[in-house]
């Protein structure tokens, strides 16, 4: 696999070449371009291009490939566990499309499951399969055969079961050499300068630093004296090759279980193909895998997951003791596992199951204090007959159990400023905004009404969390949203805890505020106490004992953004009464008028089942009324005009607009309700009865009007009339308001 099999982040004026160069080349792979931290406010920052023919997905590594093969039934065990012995030594019989980028891939489990499933295999399989599992120093090993340029097979497939032990039967001579010290000999090409001084530096480490540190904190490994196919005495082997072939990505390294109980209980010798980013550190993490299969757990194997976390772990643990410069290169796998931390604990795909290392990384130091003890405990424990459950193990040894350290686990793995314990407890400075889980965050708008679904779900359809999965999303606030709310679909449910992190740009992270069990959380972004610029979600599973199935929500997981200020309002309105009254002996015409310039403030937030209502007070402004009456006597013809006008600054209890937002619905179903009243003081005679003159009525019998139909953002302007006739009288009625969002 050439590098344009991997996936690629770049920026600027290199986008454009990539581009044409992945076009000519006739690639299907994906270009990202987007890594920095997200920034609030505006538009989304972060975009993906893809070349034609390509998925989601990156491109997996080779064991990936396999095992999705044999999900689907296109190849049965035996031939997925072949394939997977071809991967590990980058063996050209693996066929193309299960050739994936293994760039990542540290070491390989598939020797040591062939070696103990060796009896149940197939004689052609033994036979392909054999020279991989013997130790690379016999004559017809791998190793040996590739050295002098023959396939890896020794002879034609028969039907005549064997053992390995039947193979190791004689050195190669001149094909490696070994260097002896008081625990290991580590057996090199001879005639290479290079080899020699990693051999003899890789035994000083070994001796000096890594075996007391490892050893002391866990147990020796188990001896291989008195074993078949064992070059030397009970020592422990390590094997430094040429890579199996050069260019071609293979694992780094690897531990073979010998012959035994399975993956328990059993001795093992070490494979090195290539020092990777630091050679002290890949012996650390292999030699603790050494230390792990001379365990002997009393339930079943070690769960794989466990067995690499716990080994990459190591590295941190041995350099924490060590107290020499560290290479920390357990770092780099923590990417892996925050990206698809939404999946079971468990999943592995041959990276994700080493950047867990920092589930045990967590437990040495959640208490406050370094405690590494910890994980030596529960490897102790997963032997005593009475308990040989490792989760079970894992939830008696910490405090509160997985239910009250995987929510908090959650939290410090995102490692921002705020909640940056993994980089004080170890320089670790991989944060969120590096890793993002889904593609990218979302800058969450109003535009009137708006709502987000969660988890890249479509509307109505219901996000998922597996047990013991993690998942995180990410929100910049718009500018135009004044109003947003949280739907918590997993509120109340068992394992489930909903956490919101919130900051303003350029402060710090605010929270964790424990949404698990509130259905809807509402921000008032014209509140300065309430107003956020970011929100990060964090939705943890800690469901420990099912471990394999997976909590739905409620409903659809969603944010629901509105341009519904929650400060005030402010503008205009009027109201006018007029008309006419005719008897047998006077006829009377009369206009009641009130105007107003008003300011509303809300007063009060109240929030049943999924309805918002907010209710504004006029707190400002002012309003003027007017009576305008003339009557004509019908027996004398004596005729009186009457105009009377006042002003009255406006006060709580003088006005009123309340605006309910349902936000159970993808449209806007907002309605409104505004009265104002000026009291009116020797208004014209025979109009005494009009004490309160009106200036705002946008219906009659306090009832709910809908909100217009495509109305301008922020704004709320309508008018009503209405009109009524009988016996001798006559009389309309209009209302008319224009208001405006007050500015934050």
């Amino acid at each position: 696999m050439n590098d344009w099999g991997r996936s690629y982040r770049v920026w600027g004026s290199w986008l454009p070449v990539l581009v044409a160069v992945g076009l000519l080349l006739g690639m299907g792979w994906p270009i990202y371009a987007q890594e920095s931290e997200p920034t609030a406010g505006g538009d989304v920052a972060a975009y993906q291009l893809y070349l034609p023919l390509i998925t989601l997905r990156e491109v997996p590594n080779s064991f990936t490939l396999i095992d999705e093969a044999l999900g689907r039934g296109e190849i049965d065990e035996e031939t997925a566990l072949t394939y997977r012995v071809f991967a590990t030594f980058g063996d050209g019989r693996l066929p193309l499309r299960f050739q994936g980028d293994d760039s990542r891939v540290i070491d390989s489990d598939a020797v040591s499951e062939a070696t103990q499933r060796f009896d149940q295999l197939s004689p052609a399989a033994q036979e392909t399969l054999v020279p991989f599992l013997i130790p690379p120093v016999y004559a017809g090993s791998w190793y040996d055969l590739k050295v002098r340029g023959q396939v890896a097979t020794s002879s034609e497939p028969t039907d005549v079961l064997i053992s390995i032990q039947d193979r190791c039967k004689e050195l190669a001579q001149g094909l490696l050499v070994p260097l002896e010290s008081e625990h290991f000999v580590i057996w090199y090409p001879p005639f290479d300068a290079s080899f020699a001084e990693r051999a003899l530096r890789n035994s000083r480490n070994l001796e000096e630093r890594i075996y007391p540190i490892l050893t002391e904190f866990w147990r020796e490994p188990l001896s291989d004296a008195g074993l078949g196919c064992n070059p030397s005495d009970g020592r422990y082997d390590i094997y430094m090759l040429y890579e199996p072939i050069p260019g071609k990505e293979t694992t780094l390294a690897m531990v073979v279980a010998n012959g035994g109980k399975q993956c328990k209980a059993v001795s093992t010798y070490m494979l090195i193909f290539r020092p990777g980013r630091s050679e002290i550190d890949l012996l650390a993490h292999e030699f603790t895998h050494a230390i792990q299969f001379a365990y002997n757990p009393v339930a079943a194997c070690y769960p794989d997951w466990w067995f690499e976390s716990t080994a990459e772990w190591a590295i941190d643990y041995f350099e924490t003791i060590d107290n020499l410069p560290d290479d920390q290169d357990e770092h780099w796998s923590a990417r892996g596992y925050l990206k698809l931390a939404y999946e079971h604990l468990w999943k592995t795909d041959q990276t994700r199951e080493y950047g867990a290392y920092l589930w045990p990384f967590y437990l040495s130091h959640y208490t406050g204090s370094y405690a590494p003890q910890v994980i030596a405990d529960i490897f102790a424990a997963s032997e005593d007959p009475i308990n040989g459950n490792l989760y079970e193990i894992i939830n008696s040894h910490i405090q509160g159990g997985w239910e009250e350290r995987w929510p908090e686990f959650a939290l410090y793995n995102l490692n921002v400023l705020e909640f940056n314990q993994y980089e004080q407890w170890d320089k670790l400075k991989l944060r969120y905004g590096q890793w993002y889980m889904t593609n990218g965050y979302a800058a969450l708008k109003s535009a009137g009404y708006r709502v987000h679904t969660m988890a890249g779900k479509q509307p109505g359809e219901i996000f998922s969390l597996n047990d013991l999965g993690i998942y995180y999303d990410y929100f910049n606030i718009g500018a135009d949203v004044r109003t947003w709310a949280f739907a918590n679909t997993f509120a109340g449910l068992p394992y489930m805890r909903v956490q919101l992190l919130t900051a303003r740009h350029g402060e710090q992270w605010q929270g964790p505020f424990d949404q698990s069990d509130t259905f809807w959380r509402v921000f008032c972004q014209d509140d300065p106490a309430q107003r956020v610029d970011k929100i990060l979600v964090i939705i943890s599973n800690s469901n420990w004992q099912r471990r394999t199935g997976e909590t739905p929500a409620a409903g659809e997981l969603r944010l629901v953004a509105s341009d519904l200020p929650c400060n005030g309002w402010q503008g205009s309105s009027s109201w006018q009464f007029s008309g006419q009254s005719v008897s047998p002996e006077v006829s009377l015409t009369y206009t009641l008028t009130g105007q107003a310039h008003p300011t509303f403030t809300l007063s009060k937030q109240t929030l049943i089942s999924d309805t918002l209502q907010f209710e504004y007070q006029s707190t400002g402004g002012s309003a003027t009324w007017s009576t305008v009456l003339e009557s004509l006597n019908l027996q004398n013809g004596l005729t009186y005009e009457c105009s009377r006008t006042g002003t009255q600054g406006l006060t709580a209890g003088l006005g009123a607009l309340v605006i309910t937002e349902n936000l159970s619905g993808n449209a806007m179903n907002r309605h409104f309700f505004g009265a104002g009243l000026t009291p009116a003081s020797g208004v014209c005679p025979g109009l005494e009865s009009w004490s309160q003159i009106p200036w705002l009525q946008t219906e009659g019998a306090e009832a709910m009007r809908p909100w217009p139909a495509n109305g301008p953002v922020g704004r709320l302007k309508g008018s009503q009339s209405a009109t009524s006739s009988g016996d001798g009288t006559s009389s309309k009625t209009t209302s008319a308001w224009d208001l405006r969002t007050l500015p934050r």
